[in-house]
């Protein structure tokens, strides 16, 4: 399976999007900037490849997919905000507060919330009442919203907390992944299957990437926040290590093929960069990260 194809057939329609919704004086810069060019597509790729393991790739998943990534965009418009992580850089350039002023990026951010609703509204199915209420309820102040709150509280004083900040703020968007493709399908997986999978993931794709951060030098608030710094390694290791292999287990359960590749794929490239950069991440960690490289390495 070549993912290339998806990639451009889910750029092209944002892209189109962007052309039919925007309006073209001052907001339109502004979100064309922060959604252009897309990023890795990780969440929309999602929903494609469980839609092509469990039937086909409609239009329906082709709005889905594309109202996720702009939502997903509106979020890190507004982390990257002074009042939250304040950030000034996204994807190697400047961050949109930066690039144009920080009430231009708020309602760049509000547009895209909406844009992502507008987008939903337009799927043709009789499950839309139910995406529509996973959205909201994934999306909101008991989901990802929770979670952001959480984590600028900085009051997180174990890892059973860090865990928790990781499934509301980043799995549970891919989650909402699994369950919209899976709704949108003619012979779908139980929820419950669509959750514990995304959960699983959604705690790898963060906890991979506070590992791969340890690769270049940790300033004194990294060290502070990490959890590979912060709590024991060893802990923090092994439920990476499970959620690995529980990615792996349920895709082989329920055969899905194309998503375990895509899931693959993604992993593959963690773990180049854990193998060139391991000598350095060890040195700063006291500890081996061969445990995990092995977990990585075994394909489902």
């Amino acid at each position: 399976m070549d993912f290339s194809n998806w990639r451009y057939e889910i750029t092209t329609h944002i892209e189109q999007i962007l052309d039919d919704h925007l309006p073209s004086e001052i907001l339109g810069e502004v979100i064309r900037y922060s959604v252009l060019p897309t990023g890795k597509l990780f969440r929309p790729l999602l929903v494609y490849s469980l839609a092509n393991d469990l039937d086909e790739v409609t239009e329906n998943h082709q709005s889905f997919a594309c109202s996720l990534e702009l939502h997903h965009t509106y979020t890190l418009i507004h982390d990257d905000l002074p009042a939250m992580d304040d950030d000034d850089y996204r994807r190697g350039r400047l961050s949109s507060h930066k690039k144009f002023n920080e009430w231009k990026a708020i309602l760049a951010g509000d547009g895209l919330l909406n844009l992502s609703y507008q987008l939903l509204a337009e799927i043709d199915s009789p499950h839309l009442p139910h995406i529509l209420k996973d959205y909201a309820q994934f999306m909101g102040p008991k989901g990802l919203i929770l979670g952001q709150a959480l984590d600028l509280n900085h009051n997180i004083e174990s890892f059973k907390a860090v865990l928790r900040v990781h499934e509301l703020k980043t799995a549970r968007l891919i989650q909402l992944a699994f369950r919209g493709a899976n709704y949108l399908c003619e012979k779908p997986l139980s929820l419950q299957t669509c959750d514990e999978l995304g959960l699983s993931l959604g705690i790898c794709f963060q906890l991979l990437d506070d590992l791969c951060e340890l690769s270049e030098e940790v300033s004194e608030h990294e060290k502070e926040i990490n959890p590979f710094l912060k709590f024991d390694f060893n802990t923090v290791t092994q439920q990476l290590i499970f959620h690995i292999q529980t990615v792996k287990n349920i895709g082989e359960r329920n055969q899905l093929a194309t998503t375990l590749k895509y899931i693959d794929e993604y992993f593959q490239k963690i773990l180049t960069h854990l193998e060139n950069q391991q000598g350095e991440i060890e040195e700063r960690i006291g500890h081996s990260i061969k445990s995990v490289i092995e977990a990585l390495t075994i394909k489902a």
